[in-house]
C-alpha cells in the first residue's frame, strides 16, 4: 500500500515539537540516538537490540536506544534493562498515537531492526523517509528496500550489527549520505506512485477488455 512519506520529512514538522519530545526522554545534544519502533513482542526479536546495546554503551556513553512501542514483553524489556544496568541509556516511550509518530522517527540516528517477521517492512521505510540509515537484519522483507552501503546496512550477525553501527557513528559524513539516499529510497513508497501504480493496472485492464470485445 501506499504510504504519505510526506508526513515524515522533517520540514514538514514542527521542531519546537521535536525538541519537546528529546527533552522528555532526556536526549541531549551530543547523544547519538538508535531509534526502534514496533510492537514489543518476542517475534520483533527486541532481546537482540538489548544485548548488543550494553557493547555501544562501554565504547561510548552518549549512546542511547531509544525504543517506541508496547505488547506483552514490555514489563520482560524493562526489567532486562534494569539487569544490564542499562537504563540511562535505553528509553522506552510506551505506545504512541500514529498520527504523532512521525515525530519520534526525527528524534534518531539511525532506525535499527532486527525483526524477522515483517511483511512490508512499513517502519523501515517511514524511518528512511526522515533522511536516517536503517541498519536490519537479513530478512526477505527488507531486501527489495535496503540496499547495503546505499541506504543503510543489512546484517546477518552481531559482528556485522556492531561494525554497521560503529561506521556510522564514527562517520557523520557516511551517515548523512546514507540518510539521503534513505529518503530519496522511499519515493516509490509514496501514495501518489502507489495511485499511478494502480492506474496504470486500470488502463491496460481497460484496454485489453476493448481488444477482446472487438
Amino acid at each position: 500500500t501506499g504510504i504519505e512519506i510526506e508526513k515524515f520529512y522533517k520540514e514538514n514538522l514542527d521542531n519546537k515539537k521535536i525538541e519537546k519530545i528529546k527533552q522528555d526522554l532526556k536526549i541531549k545534544q551530543d547523544d547519538y540516538v538508535m531509534l526502534y519502533v514496533g510492537r514489543l513482542g518476542e517475534e520483533k526479536n527486541v532481546d537482540f537490540l538489548l544485548d548488543n546495546q550494553e557493547y555501544f554503551v562501554k565504547k561510548n556513553k552518549h549512546v542511547k536506544l531509544i525504543i517506541v512501542g508496547s505488547g506483552p514483553d514490555y514489563d520482560k524489556y524493562l526489567k532486562k534493562v534494569k539487569k544490564l544496568k542499562l537504563e540511562e541509556n535505553t528509553i522506552f516511550t510506551g505506545k504512541v498515537p500514529y498520527n504523532n509518530i512521525n515525530y519520534y522517527y526525527n528524534i534518531g540516528n539511525v532506525f535499527v531492526t532486527a525483526s524477522t517477521t515483517e511483511t512490508q517492512g512499513l517502519t523501515l521505510i517511514e524511518a528512511m523517509a526522515t533522511s536516517i540509515p536503517v541498519v536490519c537484519i537479513d530478512d526477505e522483507s527488507f531486501k527489495n528496500t535496503v540496499i547495503n552501503g546505499l541506504n543503510g546496512y543489512i546484517f546477518k550477525n552481531k559482528k556485522e550489527y556492531r561494525k554497521a553501527i560503529d561506521n556510522l557513528i564514527e562517520n557523520k559524513e557516511l551517515s548523512k549520505k546514507l540518510g539521503k539516499q534513505a529518503r530519496i529510497s522511499t519515493n516509490e513508497y509514496s501514495s501518489k506512485y502507489y495511485a499511478e501504480r494502480v492506474l496504470d493496472v486500470y488502463k491496460k485492464t481497460i484496454q485489453e477488455n476493448k481488444r477482446r470485445s472487438e
